[in-house]
């Protein structure tokens, strides 16, 4: 079974300073509050929504859901998990972990929104974790910029090792960053 958690946090130039950007780096997990005997499928999937503020960190939604093989990546596109980031199952023996023949995940990643050049990061067995962080910056007609710091966590686990902060590793067994710079660039 495969445990995801997506933090997207949303800020604007009032917070791009410093002491705002220290405080968005320590954002790296939140709880799930689930019940586990609701868990009936292959992907439990946590997506959090934060806005920051000079006055903090406001969390605008929460929410988990259950998929099955259909958010996995079968070479056509699908927005389950962003428009960046695909799953997609896997043989640990074709990993090239050959004594290991346990199923994992693959996790897959574009660095272009238009969905061209997808990479493997990182292959997940049970009992490993896995971590992808990115930004980006948008436009829009009533707020000039908008930032975004989105941070994917993996947990390849049992159903029965699901508890409130399966996300709380600081140090993930693959970690994955793509930070760009977000300064205007004249376009």
């Amino acid at each position: 079974m495969l445990f995801i958690q997506e933090i997207i946090l949303e800020y604007t130039k009032a917070v791009r300073n410093s002491n705002a950007a220290n405080v968005r780096r320590a954002v790296r997990f939140v709880p799930v509050e689930f019940d586990r005997s609701n868990i009936t499928d292959e992907i439990l999937f946590n997506k959090v929504n934060l806005f920051q503020t000079p006055e903090g960190l406001k969390e605008q939604r929460n929410a988990v859901k259950i998929y099955g093989e259909n958010a996995l990546f079968t070479g056509r596109f699908s927005d389950f998990f962003g428009h960046r980031v695909f799953v997609k199952r896997t043989s640990a023996s074709l990993s090239g972990r050959l004594s290991d023949s346990r199923d994992g995940y693959e996790i897959l990643y574009t660095d272009k929104v238009q969905r061209g050049y997808i990479k493997s990061k990182f292959i997940l067995t049970s009992g490993q974790s896995g971590r992808i962080v990115y930004n980006e910056r948008y436009s829009n007609w009533d707020c000039p910029w908008l930032y975004f710091l989105f941070t994917f966590n993996f947990v390849c686990a049992d159903k029965s090792d699901f508890k409130p902060k399966i996300f709380f590793n600081k140090n993930p067994d693959f970690t994955f960053k793509d930070m760009k710079p977000l300064r205007y660039n004249g376009y």
